[in-house]
């Protein structure tokens, strides 16, 4: 029965420090660029960036000449997965001061 009883703990602690190293690998980081509304995925080195006439997120290499990259100011942001636009509303709001106090600067 201790025999059971220590097999089965192992386990548990063997699955539960699977999980949260799990967990962890999967913590991506990206920069935002807030006046631009532009992610870049520093793990691939692509952007992420909404597409007005597909109403779609795309990612790709370069970004469209017709698109202007501010490079200031820049946030790091951790997204568990690769789909940080997912969070795109909070973003905006949560880095939105930092845009408005740049232009007051300007």
């Amino acid at each position: 029965m201790k025999k059971i009883f220590l097999a089965l703990a192992l386990l548990f602690t063997i699955g539960t420090t699977m999980r949260v190293s799990a967990q962890q690998v999967q913590r991506q980081t990206f920069y935002y660029y807030p006046s631009s509304n532009i992610y870049y995925y520093v793990a691939t080195g692509e952007y992420w960036y909404y597409d007005e006439p597909t109403v779609k997120w795309v990612i790709v290499k370069t970004l469209p000449s017709t698109i202007t990259l501010e490079r200031a100011p820049i946030d790091t942001v951790y997204y568990n997965g690769p789909d940080v636009w997912k969070d795109n509303a909070e973003h905006q709001r949560k880095y939105k001061h930092k845009k408005d106090e740049d232009k007051k600067k300007q």
